[in-house]
């Protein structure tokens, strides 16, 4: 309690001031010798302690609204006194830190003027608090921001390289069955494999030829050329086959010719019997064209 005669004390308002500078700073206080915090969590931490820290600055700020008051109502009445008497607020005297041959006189504060600065606080540096509070919380953020980045941006790689690797298990177990089911060479690899298949059935070789061409034309239809080149007229379903392709080559233009006409890869493929053929033949396609 006070009559309002006394002056009051006041807790500076600091807390916010000891916080880092630089939130990453914080790590040193969370790590340890088994393991390196994540920026997320340096983030979160860092946000942690500067909220904190504001609670504590608000917390001083609102017990010292009392004392501020009475200590400025008594600054008041010292400083009308002092006018109310005539006493100067501040004087002229030699400058001695100069070093000039001629120091000129500087204007100083009278000694009462420091003494009530000195001892009457009127401010509690709250509004300095906040200020450095609200350039720190944009300074956080901006890191944690960064830091979110960063880490979403590592999972994604991190889960991308496991779907690649788990791909590549499949594509090694895919590999492995065609493989044994046709008794290829052990240490045959996908390329191997397609030639192999296509070796076995002249219509998935042409139907092939014709898919490929339709996916790049830039060097013409000399696949599909090759592989009518190689296919044998046994039927007349086959006759009819070789026309239709010959046509397409006749004025070749572009590749999309090969999905167009009636004896389409895609009818070629599905005219095959042995349809286990064709759902091998395609994978080493698909596995070639990927390696491509």
């Amino acid at each position: 309690m006070t009559d309002g005669n006394t002056i009051m004390p006041v807790e500076q308002c600091g807390a916010v001031g000891k916080c880092q500078s630089n939130p990453a700073g914080y790590a040193s206080y969370m790590g340890s010798h088994y393991r390196t915090p994540s920026a997320e969590s340096v983030a979160s931490y860092a946000m942690q302690q500067l909220e904190a820290a504001r609670r504590k600055d608000v917390e001083t700020h609102e017990k010292n609204l009392p004392a501020l008051e009475v200590n400025k109502a008594i600054a008041a009445r010292l400083e009308a006194f002092m006018a109310e008497i005539g006493m100067p607020r501040s004087h002229s005297e030699r400058d001695t830190k100069s070093r000039s041959r001629y120091p000129k006189n500087i204007t100083v504060a009278s000694g009462w003027i420091s003494d009530m600065t000195r001892h009457i606080k009127v401010t509690d540096g709250f509004d300095y608090a906040t200020s450095t509070y609200e350039r720190l919380k944009r300074d956080y953020e901006a890191y944690a921001y960064r830091a979110k980045t960063e880490a979403e941006a590592k999972r994604n790689e991190a889960q991308r390289q496991a779907d690649a690797e788990k791909e590549a298990r499949r594509a090694n177990v895919e590999l492995a069955r065609i493989v044994l089911r046709y008794e290829l060479p052990e240490d045959a690899d996908w390329s191997d494999v397609l030639d192999a298949l296509r070796e076995k059935n002249q219509r998935i070789d042409l139907a092939l030829a014709m898919k490929e061409t339709r996916g790049d034309w830039s060097e013409g239809p000399y696949r599909v050329r090759n592989a009518i080149d190689r296919f044998s007229i046994e039927t007349d379903e086959d006759k009819a086959i070789a026309n239709d392709i010959l046509d397409c080559l006749r004025d070749f233009e572009d590749g999309r010719v090969f999905r167009d006409t009636a004896w389409n890869y895609d009818r070629l493929l599905s005219s095959v019997s042995d349809q286990q053929l064709v759902a091998d033949a395609s994978t080493a396609y698909a596995r070639v064209q990927e390696d491509a």
